[in-house]
């Protein structure tokens, strides 16, 4: 490595760091502070880098590992299930957004290609943004979590297959290179489909107790996919993503993304910081007419149609307008987009400077518009209820309305509403229900769903969600049990739940010492800490037989919990087939 490289990469990495200190002390999202410091040490700031062209190299690694990480967290069997509404609505999302964009960059005197670049640059929306947002919120597993991710996979797989394409624009009158084409997706797409299924399981069952070679495997698995998809002469973002894809439904799948975070997170800022830098280079006395245009079609266009995709499957007002407003920015794939055009000479420089200040823009304001979409729809709820009739509304939800099994409204009285019901929550069911009304509020849209299948009464919702509580009767419940780990929507149910209803029961749980604390300055009757619990327990058991020195009660306790393991196995086993 020369001595300027790694000057260059330790300036990156210092910046970042450093700047993402102090945007965890300004509670400001870190992703912005990482762009920020390519700004402050790029051309434009400080200067501090000296070979530009070894960093970008570095940073493709980066969109590499995050889209690897990206694959491996796609979760196929339950986007299948949603396959209608995210394939056709990214697909009809794309296609409009780049024929919109098309017409209006190329009567603006643009090439064919500039206008058709634009286009595509514009249309897709970043998987590696919203998943580090909604992973931070804890929203991943919510309905409009499932479709922003399930619509943004879709746009990397259509991203994917348009790389190549765009590159070599032949391929598609040209029957011999467009079968060698097809035949290299297909090639790259079939490996991934018989390592998941006949190698990848065995090697990493049997490896699994080795933290070292587990890990290398995981990273070779990776390493392999780029060096096939540079064979082929595609964008080693292409071969990283279907490597990832290759991972994606083994049961060690949690496992191979945490050991690869590090190196992911690396690269990642890398990345960041390396488009931070390249802003403001060779715009070329471009209007800034144009600029505003391709930002409002970024912030107004897509998220609007996203809004009337989200309608017309039925998804609710609510759910639509947070998936649109959570897929306006632009993709790390439209920058490997523009990439490709400058270095083809199939875009100029100036718009790729353009192009990018867009990207790195909408990306910065991702994370701020996620965050206060829920407030922006309250303000704006009575305008959509204003223009459209009950009857029409209730059609715009119907997909929402399978969501919700609710008793009738007699029953509402002195009732019990449990919010969350994942393994800490579901545990309390069957208890609860023997004791009156049962309402379950989840934000899991699946896990609503099974409870449905199942009989009990229950809702799909979230903490911001006014209607969710007007139709559980919030004001009339005897009790309120919420297991859900985020300390602060839990304590924004707490209030909303304490003014309708001074008078009711609140137990609630917590991870950290200091959100039980909170819980309980908030008015919470009782806060349950599992693991402060478990210990307890534990030691209790421990000095029971010292004291003792009869086993009998921990035995009894033993076999329980081996009866639980047992049936947890045997679930575990139908899922995973081993």
């Amino acid at each position: 490595m020369e001595p300027s490289l790694l000057v260059d990469l330790v300036v990156i990495i210092l910046a970042g760091t450093a700047l993402g200190c102090l945007a965890r002390l300004l509670k400001q999202p870190t992703l912005v502070s990482y762009l920020v410091a390519g700004l402050i040490i790029g051309p434009i700031g400080l200067g501090l880098i000296s070979n530009s062209a070894d960093i970008l190299l570095f940073s493709e690694l980066g969109v590499a590992f995050l889209l690897f990480a990206v694959g491996i967290e796609t979760d196929f069997p339950k986007l299948v299930r949603m396959k209608g509404t995210v394939i056709g609505g990214a697909l009809l999302q794309v296609f409009w957004t780049t024929a919109i964009v098309f017409a209006v960059m190329h009567s603006l005197s643009l090439s064919f290609m500039e206008s058709l670049y634009l286009g595509l640059i514009l249309a897709f929306s970043s998987t590696v943004v919203v998943v580090k947002v909604l992973t931070s919120k804890n929203q991943l597993s919510t309905l409009h979590g499932r479709l922003i991710i399930g619509f943004a996979v879709v746009q990397d797989m259509l991203a994917v297959l348009l790389l190549p394409v765009l590159a070599r624009p032949e391929t598609i009158f040209q029957t011999n290179i467009a079968t060698t084409f097809l035949f290299s997706i297909f090639s790259l797409f079939a490996m991934a489909f018989l390592l998941n299924k006949y190698v990848l399981p065995r090697v990493l069952r049997y490896f699994a107790n080795t933290a070292e070679l587990f890990y290398l495997i995981i990273v070779s698995v990776c390493f392999v996919f780029i060096y096939l998809s540079v064979l082929f002469n595609f964008s080693i973002a292409v071969g990283a993503f279907i490597g990832g894809i290759s991972l994606s439904s083994l049961p060690y799948n949690v496992e191979a993304s945490s050991k690869i975070r590090g190196l992911r997170d690396f690269f990642s800022t890398i990345f960041f910081v390396s488009l931070g830098m390249q802003i403001g280079l060779g715009f070329g006395g471009f209007p800034l007419t144009l600029l505003i245009i391709m930002l409002g079609i970024v912030y107004l266009l897509n998220p609007l149609i996203y809004f009337l995709i989200g309608l017309g499957f039925g998804y609710g007002g609510r759910t639509a307008f947070l998936v649109g407003m959570a897929l306006g920015q632009a993709s790390e794939f439209s920058f490997i987009l523009a990439s490709q055009g400058l270095r083809l000479g199939q875009i100029s420089q100036p718009i790729y400077s353009m192009a990018l200040l867009v990207i790195i823009v909408s990306m910065m304001t991702t994370p701020y518009l996620i965050e206060h979409s829920n407030g922006i729809y309250n303000r704006f709820e009575h305008i959509l209820d204003r223009f459209l009739p009950a009857a029409k509304r209730a059609y715009l939800s119907q997909r929402l309305r399978r969501l919700e099994r609710l008793p009738e409204k007699k029953r509402l009285k002195k009732h019990i509403v449990l919010v969350g019901a994942g393994v800490f929550g579901s545990g309390l069911i069957a208890l609860l229900k023997s004791h009156g009304t049962l309402v379950i509020v989840d934000h899991n849209p699946f896990v609503v769903t099974d409870l449905i299948k199942k009989g009990h009464h229950a809702i799909y919702g979230s903490p911001d969600n006014d209607e969710v509580w007007r139709k559980i009767s919030l004001k009339d419940a005897k009790l309120l049990i919420i297991t859900i780990p985020n300390a602060k929507e839990a304590i924004k149910l707490i209030k909303r739940a304490k003014k309708a209803n001074p008078k009711i029961v609140i137990f609630a749980r917590a991870h950290y010492y200091g959100n039980a604390l909170a819980l309980y300055e908030n008015n919470v009757d009782f806060v349950c800490m599992s693991h402060v619990i478990g210990s307890n327990l534990f030691l209790r058991s421990v000095g029971k037989f010292l004291a003792t020195g009869k086993l009998y009660e921990i035995v009894n306790l033993q076999n329980e919990y081996m009866q639980y393991l047992r049936e947890k196995a045997k679930e575990e086993k139908k899922h995973f087939g081993f």
